[in-house]
């Protein structure tokens, strides 16, 4: 180890010492009696935003504690919110928030717009203060974490600018932005690689800057699928880049972006591996690899047991946490046990049981009104103008850290279908193929679930060799298991039985590269398992095995 990150590994820990005193045990504190920190900081919203054009209109001034709020304010969406935003960035007026967003973070909407959610000059604090928080809740549970480098693979802060000059980015390169600056100087991509479009191209030159680092200690993805490609794509190139990584300015092509240069002994030992590609392992190419800090609830949970059969067993899979582009949700306080609060001492939550949403029946609840193995969806106010703002998300309260419930994301709530009144959810799904998994020993990686209406059938794509007569059968044996009202429209036919086609192998890369052209982020790409067909626009069909 050099004598340059023995001193940078010194300040880190002297970092991590201020971050220990003076932010993690206030906010531990906190977690003994979170409903007291919502309660201050509902009041401190109101006060703040009662002069914006928003806040005038829902009598801001005159509300007195949750009671008051929730029947003043009705329940909203951002298309009930766009108008403000948009005549806030037009005219700088005080309309949905009392600061003016130096940012936004773009998302996609449901109308076919993106959704520009502000960022404040506050906001950007806050997502430095998330960042202090999350990084020593690692550095405490996992030794040496941060000893090496760190590989963050993340969108861009800026991606471009409105017409009014209001620069607009993505979420997670946000908060990649907002690190602790001792972990900022471990990381190591070039940011002009963060800025490609071209979707090959971009992850050559990722698997080659990752290659060139020996002393990688923590991967950052949001989505494990990143990770995997990238893993992918060493393997399938890793001869032709060893030799780019070994040649000199004058021999190399002509990269777009910066790209590194090795000799001595990290080069020769990639040279050793040349022609072994198969029997390439992370260990073998990053032996002090602690954690790869990702995505495992929802959609993401399907990849992580192919993620974990990459890694060593001394190498950990940390929860990122329950994070969207509209706001922070949750932190993870104990990464051993990937144990998530709800970020209550930034944002108020409300919360509503599934079952009383999907009988429209929208109950709100407070944090502190939680049941242990129950579902709810999540509504949020923040400091940056989202009030009483509906996430669209299922979250499970999955125990309690004092007295905060802990929480682990389930899915979107649009991974909902509903064709004759049987209501199956995503996470039904995603549990089915789970078990058929387990019953015939194998891994499936990709696989989309299509409800089509007029039909009144279940279509499930499965990129996998074909298997026995029964899997459909099996599967529905699973899904009526968990839905009693999927069970009960089988057996009366009022659903038809359940399709399963296989697909041909890389038709889940195709899938992806359709998504990507259609909007989507790489860094914020999921599978939707569940969807109605009509909502689809890959050709699934093109793809199915001779």
């Amino acid at each position: 180890m050099s004598i340059f990150t023995i001193g940078q590994n010194a300040r880190m820990h002297a970092h991590m010492m201020m971050v220990k005193h003076q932010w993690w045990r206030p906010f531990i504190k906190q977690t003994h009696d979170p409903q007291v920190v919502q309660q201050n900081l509902l009041e401190r919203i109101l006060t703040i935003q009662a002069d914006t054009t928003f806040g005038k209109k829902h009598r801001f001034s005159r509300l007195r504690g949750y009671h008051e709020f929730r029947l003043g304010v009705p329940i909203q969406r951002y298309e009930d919110l766009r108008p403000y935003v948009q005549a806030q960035e037009d005219t700088k007026g005080r309309e949905l928030n009392h600061d003016q967003p130096v940012s936004y973070a773009l998302t996609s909407g449901t109308t076919g717009k993106s959704k520009d959610i502000p960022i404040l000059p506050q906001t950007i604090q806050m997502f430095r203060h998330y960042q202090l928080l999350s990084t020593y809740a690692q550095y405490q549970g996992i030794p040496k974490i941060f000893q090496g480098k760190m590989l963050v693979l993340a969108g861009q802060e800026i991606e471009g600018y409105l017409e009014s000059g209001t620069p607009y980015g993505s979420m997670s390169g946000l908060l990649a932005a907002a690190l602790p600056s001792v972990l900022q100087s471990k990381t190591f991509l070039p940011k002009a690689i963060q800025g490609m479009t071209g979707y090959q191209q971009k992850y050559l030159y990722l698997v080659a800057w990752a290659l060139s680092e020996p002393d990688l200690s923590v991967v950052a993805t949001a989505n494990p699928s990143t990770f995997l490609k990238l893993l992918e794509v060493g393997r399938q190139h890793f001869s032709e880049l060893v030799e780019q990584l070994g040649l000199n300015r004058k021999k190399t092509p002509d990269w777009v972006a910066p790209f590194p240069r090795l000799a001595g002994r990290r080069l020769r030992y990639l040279q050793s591996l040349m022609g072994h590609e198969d029997q390439l392992t992370v260990e073998a190419l990053w032996p002090k690899l602690k954690a790869v800090v990702t995505w495992t609830g929802g959609s993401c949970g399907v990849l992580i047991p192919r993620l974990k059969t990459k890694l060593s067993t001394r190498t950990a899979i940390v929860e990122m946490g329950y994070l969207s582009s509209e706001f922070l949700g949750s932190l993870n306080v104990d990464v051993q046990t990937n144990q998530c609060v709800p970020t209550f001492h930034e944002n108020f939550f409300e919360f509503v049981e599934q079952t009383d949403w999907d009988a429209d029946r929208p109950n709100t609840v407070t944090l502190d009104q939680l049941d242990t193995g129950k579902r709810y969806y999540v509504l949020v106010t923040t400091m940056n103008g989202l009030y009483r703002y509906l996430m669209n998300d299922l979250i499970e309260v999955t125990g309690w850290f004092h007295r905060t419930p802990t929480i682990r994301f389930v899915q979107k709530g649009k991974g909902v279908t509903n064709l004759t009144g049987e209501k199956l959810y995503e996470f039904h799904v995603m549990n089915a193929v789970e078990a058929i998994q387990k019953a015939y020993q194998t891994t499936v990686d990709f696989y989309v679930m299509l409800a089509d209406p007029l039909t009144l059938q279940y279509t499930l794509y499965l990129e996998h060799p074909p298997l026995d007569f029964f899997v459909g059968y099996k599967l529905e044996q699973h899904l009526g298991q968990a839905n009693l009202e999927f069970q009960a429209k089988r057996e009366s036919e009022r659903l038809q039985p359940l399709r399963v086609v296989y697909v041909r192998p890389g038709t889940g890369e195709a899938y992806k590269a359709h998504c990507l052209q259609q909007g989507q982020r790489d860094a914020q790409f999921k599978v939707v398992r569940l969807q109605y067909a009509k909502d689809c626009s890959f050709d699934f069909p093109n793809y199915v095995r001779a």
